[in-house]
């Protein structure tokens, strides 16, 4: 999968762009606040139809306007496709060849992306919601019907919450949300665990390839433990059960998946609390390499959206980073204010970008 072309209009500070992308690795360079990191988000939002800073739509436009555009071709080996996001204060269109594809299913299989950001770091130092937050966009990339399932769980959740809130709650409708939620959580774990038995193996392959020493863990922790979606289900109605008169007295959802937890380790202690900040984005960089890794397995091949390459390593981690870029086989955005960041690397365009607008170097 490769992204041939790049269009964006009026977003983020993008007044008119059009580049060509078609390269193994595309690089945008250039001094801080110039617009780099709104490219590699243009890229992001054409793939999964949202930013990866933004949380709405209005950030994503740029100041005084109310719609944007992004665009592209992609070609798979076979055909080229052409996908397009049309984005207002209020929602986002896409289409591809020009049409509303039927299910978003149709959208996504045409594009995914991976990004590691400087703030990724987080995922490993703060709390486990954002390590929930990486299970499920991660699970998103590998199979976009992973998204029904979290729509499907969250949708529970929320009428649940709002039964919880109310003066007198019906148990009747507790008892129906619980079931719902009962079997939307099971799966959601046991997709979870899927995902993660997938990544533990790259996760340490990634590791050693970019910081050459310590061992490292991840394994998914489930509050309902291990077996098939049946015995999940299972454990869940259990819990349910039992915290069914503590959850009317507090008015809100004790237990179950929302509060899973992925445990990283290093030399067999909580990366969390005793990793250094060098060996903390090591591990975060390995968790969204073990990503491409594992869709490689799968005969996936999504890209590589790499912001700030330049201040997350050392010179040697940055070298050993390209070089296992390049043997992934994968197509990868990257930005850096040091415009040699990738070296001699073969099939490579460099795009100095200044106020919004990128030209060739």
């Amino acid at each position: 999968m490769r992204l041939l072309t790049l269009c964006a209009q009026d977003f983020r500070n993008l007044e008119r762009v059009e580049v060509s992308t078609d390269a193994r690795f595309v690089m945008f360079t250039g001094e801080n606040a110039q617009g780099k990191t709104n490219l590699l988000e243009a890229v992001h939002t054409l793939a999964a139809l949202k930013g990866f800073r933004a949380r709405r739509n209005r950030e994503l436009l740029r100041h005084g306007q109310d719609a944007a555009r992004v665009s592209g071709v992609v070609f798979d080996g076979e055909s080229r496709r052409q996908l397009s996001v049309e984005l207002s204060p209020t929602g986002r269109k896409g289409r591809v060849d020009g049409k509303s594809p039927a299910q978003l299913e149709e959208y996504f299989a045409s594009l995914r992306a991976v990004v590691f950001t400087p703030e990724d770091v987080a995922i490993v130092r703060e709390g486990p919601e954002l390590r929930r937050r990486f299970l499920d966009r991660a699970a998103f990339t590998a199979r976009s019907g992973f998204l029904e399932i979290a729509q499907a769980f969250r949708g529970a959740m929320e009428q649940k919450s709002a039964l919880l809130r109310q003066e007198r709650p019906d148990r009747l409708s507790l008892e129906v949300f619980n079931e719902r939620l009962a079997i939307a959580g099971a799966r959601l774990s046991a997709r979870r665990d899927r995902l993660v038995a997938e990544l533990h193996a790259p996760f340490i392959e990634m590791h050693g390839a970019i910081s050459g020493r310590g061992k490292v863990g991840l394994r998914y922790l489930s509050r309902l433990g291990d077996g098939d979606e049946a015995a999940r289900a299972e454990r869940f109605r259990v819990i349910l059960g039992e915290n069914l008169q503590a959850e009317l007295e507090r008015g809100a959802p004790l237990d179950g998946p929302q509060r899973d937890e992925l445990e990283l380790t290093l030399d067999g202690r909580s990366a969390r609390t005793w990793g250094s900040q060098g060996q903390v984005r090591s591990l975060a960089l390995a968790l969204k390499l073990a990503e491409l890794s594992a869709a490689r397995r799968r005969g996936a091949r999504p890209l590589f959206l790499l912001d700030d390459l330049s201040s997350e390593l050392d010179r040697l981690r940055t070298g050993r980073l390209v070089d296992l870029l390049a043997s992934l086989d994968l197509q990868v955005l990257v930005t850096s204010t040091d415009p040699q960041v990738l070296g001699d690397q073969p099939d490579q365009l460099r795009y100095v970008v200044e106020a919004g607008a990128p030209r060739p170097c």
